[in-house]
């Protein structure tokens, strides 16, 4: 079973033995060489505290790898906007979308560490608040990357007759300036909030949650599941920009069996299939039999 349509990610930590930023850009670089469509990594300040793992900066490798490829899209996968100034994430990311000609995505949640990214530094940690400042946060961007004269007065943030400038040169499904957004979304989902934020932009990036409170990526009856609910919140699509369906999958199956997967995959809804990359469960010279195999449908790789 072949997907032709799915594009194929790899999601790599930015922790341990992955701190080195520059083995993280090495690998991003390998891995355009060999077909892969995307390097995205996790954007944490520390993560699981007793083991005190040295860390790297997303955002700064993400810039050495749109600055080192040609092709691949990177980005942070997901960003906790509520920990960040979205002014600043603004202008980062328009310089970033500047410098990669659009290639930069930049995925948006709640973020999963709480009482680290958060609470560790005295920023409120609980689940209402930070949904709150990233729905905010989300409309700030969303108004200082029109280009034109903004103003809002919020909860969480105030900007003052801001323009900013260049406009990002990529747009969103509507026509407007805007980087690309991914937004983050659990399933069963007990609230509409996250479909509905999810819906406004160009991209969905869905993790259930299983019986044990560990989220993964969706089986193919989820994804369905997932995407009809969300059909009923979206608004109508553009034929022009297709809406971006991410299955993160961290199976890796044998060859053969990742294509079958991602053509159910693609069956049920996905646009991109990113393997998500356990360096708890993986070796890295596992990742270096990633990387030189290429994705499951390598009939596309680079030449």
């Amino acid at each position: 079973m072949s997907a032709p349509g799915v594009r194929h990610g790899l999601l790599l930590p930015n922790a341990g033995y992955y701190a080195d930023p520059a083995r993280l850009v090495d690998v991003a670089v390998r891995a355009e060489e060999s077909g892969w469509d995307g390097v995205f990594l996790w954007d944490h300040l520390m993560f699981a505290r007793e083991l005190r793992l040295p860390m790297a900066d997303a955002w700064t490798v993400v810039t050495a790898i749109l600055a080192r490829t040609t092709r691949l899209r990177s980005g942070p996968l997901m960003t906790p906007l509520a920990r960040r100034r979205p002014w600043k994430v603004a202008r980062e990311a328009t310089t970033l979308d500047h410098l990669s000609a659009g290639r930069l995505v930049l995925g948006a949640g709640l973020g999963a560490e709480p009482d680290l990214d958060f609470g560790a530094f005295g920023e409120p940690a609980g689940l209402q608040i930070r949904a709150a400042k990233l729905d905010e946060a989300l409309r700030v961007l969303s108004g200082l990357w029109r280009g034109t004269e903004f103003s809002h007065t919020g909860e969480h943030y105030r900007v003052d007759r801001a323009t900013f400038l260049p406009t990002p040169r990529s747009t969103d499904r509507h026509g407007h300036p805007a980087v690309t957004i991914w937004s983050a979304a659990t399933w069963p989902a007990q609230r509409t909030g996250a479909l509905r934020r999810a819906a406004r932009f160009d991209g969905v990036a869905p993790m259930v949650r299983d019986d044990h409170g560990h989220l993964r990526g969706p089986e193919p009856a989820e994804l369905t599941a997932m995407l009809t609910r969300l059909a009923d919140l979206a608004p109508e699509q553009s034929p022009d920009r297709p809406y971006e369906v991410v299955a993160l999958d961290s199976s890796r199956p044998g060859t053969g069996q990742a294509a079958d997967r991602t053509g159910l995959l693609a069956a049920a809804g996905a646009t991109w299939r990113i393997e998500a990359f356990d360096p708890w469960r993986r070796s890295p010279k596992e990742l270096t039999g990633w990387l030189d195999a290429g994705p499951p449908d390598n009939d596309r790789r680079a030449v």
